[in-house]
């Protein structure tokens, strides 16, 4: 997936953390797949530091086909996708642009979400500022 220089990757059980500061990816390890999200902040994406990107991208595995909708969410929004449906062996990703980390995302974190027909399942938020 891809967020302007921004790239991740993900699967039920384990997650990654992000490192504070600019941003990183994360990732929680799923029954049948990954869910990844990235985020950045637009200073090292775009020289704008009062900006955050965000994408999010699911990696299926294993199992049945699945209808799944990305979302980023953060403390004032929550940002979507619209539904796509995915089967083994195939990814889908957003990237939901340059966002106003004043208007949206004030305490600096943003998180990966994936609400699908089994459930709605979170990465672990990243910290960007």
């Amino acid at each position: 997936m891809t967020i302007a220089t921004l790239s991740t990757a993900l699967v039920l059980g384990s997650t990654t953390a992000a490192s504070a500061g600019t941003g990183g990816t994360t990732s929680t390890k799923l029954s049948n797949g990954r869910l990844s999200f990235e985020a950045r902040n637009g200073s090292v994406v775009s020289g704008n530091s009062s900006v955050f990107y965000g994408a999010t991208q699911y990696e299926k595995t294993g199992g049945h086909k699945v209808s799944v909708m990305l979302k980023m969410e953060t403390s004032e929004a929550v940002f979507k996708d619209t539904e796509k449906s995915v089967s083994k062996g195939q990814k889908v990703s957003h990237s939901f642009g340059g966002q106003s980390i004043a208007k949206y995302a004030p305490d600096c974190t943003a998180t990966g979400r994936m609400d699908a027909t089994t459930g709605t399942y979170y990465t672990p938020p990243i910290t960007f500022c």
